[in-house]
């Protein structure tokens, strides 16, 4: 096994060529045009006169990840009496709408404080900047935006996260006996090349493969986009296993790309290749469940990421301040070795 140790710098450079070898097609993607619909704010909480009000804008809205955030929000409105409204797109990557319904929520709503999933960590820096000054809390969940404009931030520890990604698609070759010498490739497909989350799991992954991964064992270039669009990530997970003969192993980098793989690798057979996603949706629970098939993924702490926004968003108005700037909810790796325990623990909540 060959260890290289990357610099800071290293890393990031490794993901920005990583983002520059997507597609020509991705270079005019969607996610920057595409018309999405908009669920407008709806209270998931019951609203009572003289509580303060929290407005959620979310990444998109259509998927049980997003649905566990919701789902930790209303919750912890309920619990702490406060008023909590959701809102977002239907599609990721549409930053547009949630720049729209920032403003609407603070200049028309009356927001006390907002919660958001940002699908663009670069596009919404002055939207979150005039919100934050104007002394409005922002609590950011999931995805961080540049700059320091935001009282906190729940989400994964990214780098951490792709880390781990690597080590399990590692892992899982070793176990299923593939020869250090032989020669193979890996396969990545992402949601958004604008998302810090996208770029730091990226980072994180090809940080963990360079300092562990056989020499043989590489990582493809080109890097396939879906823009949150399940039926393109399941097309590229095709375009891959038809490009790429000596193709071994795949990894979604967010819920989409995952589902996509599985379904391609499904509808094909495709046992010989390894999977490491992110997020349990039905599908992927349904494949790390499977005795025919190696599948893993790297799951969140989303219900948490909820709930914490707003209990943090409430204490900001009350006058106190977080300790950290950023908050790691934590993240666990689910294969066919521990799936049955996790199911068994998420029962139980």
């Amino acid at each position: 096994m060959r260890k290289i140790l990357l610099s800071a710098s290293a890393i990031l450079l490794i993901s920005v060529l990583f983002l520059c070898g997507c597609s020509a097609e991705s270079k005019n993607s969607p996610q920057n045009t595409a018309e999405s619909t908009i669920y407008d704010f709806e209270p998931v909480t019951k609203i009572k006169d003289g509580q303060k009000n929290i407005y959620v804008v979310l990444k998109v809205m259509n998927s049980q990840y997003w649905q566990d955030i919701i789902d930790g929000t209303a919750a912890a409105g309920s619990e702490l009496g406060c008023n909590v409204y959701v809102g977002g797109p239907s599609g990721e990557g549409d930053w547009q709408t949630q720049k729209e319904m920032l403003d609407r929520a603070v200049n028309e709503l009356g927001a006390d404080a907002v919660l958001l999933a940002p699908s663009d960590s670069s596009s919404l820096v002055q939207e979150t900047a005039e919100i934050y000054s104007s002394g409005i809390p922002v609590i950011l969940v999931d995805t961080i935006v540049n700059g320091e404009s935001y009282n906190t931030c729940y989400m994964t520890d990214n780098l951490q996260a792709g880390e781990l990604a690597a080590e399990e698609m590692l892992e899982q070759l070793v176990s299923k006996g593939t020869d250090e010498k032989e020669e193979l490739s890996i396969a990545i497909q992402i949601t958004s090349t604008a998302s810090q989350t996208v770029i730091d799991r990226l980072a994180g992954f090809n940080q963990y493969w360079a300092a562990n991964a056989p020499e043989n064992w590489k990582v493809l270039d080109e890097v396939k986009l879906n823009n949150g669009d399940k039926e393109k990530a399941k097309q590229n997970c095709l375009d891959f296993m038809a490009q790429y003969p000596d193709l071994k192993g795949v990894f979604g980098c967010n819920n989409s790309s995952t589902v996509g793989f599985v379904n391609g690798l499904t509808e094909n057979n495709r046992n010989d290749i390894v999977l490491v996603g992110f997020d349990y949706a039905d599908e992927t629970a349904a494949l790390v469940a499977s005795d025919n098939f190696s599948a893993s993924t790297i799951v969140q702490n989303q219900y948490s990421m909820g709930y914490e926004g707003v209990k943090d968003a409430l204490d900001v108005l009350n006058g106190k301040k977080s300790e950290y700037k950023f908050i790691d909810t934590g993240t666990v790796v689910i294969n066919h070795g521990n799936y049955r325990e996790y199911e068994a623990e998420v029962d139980k909540k």
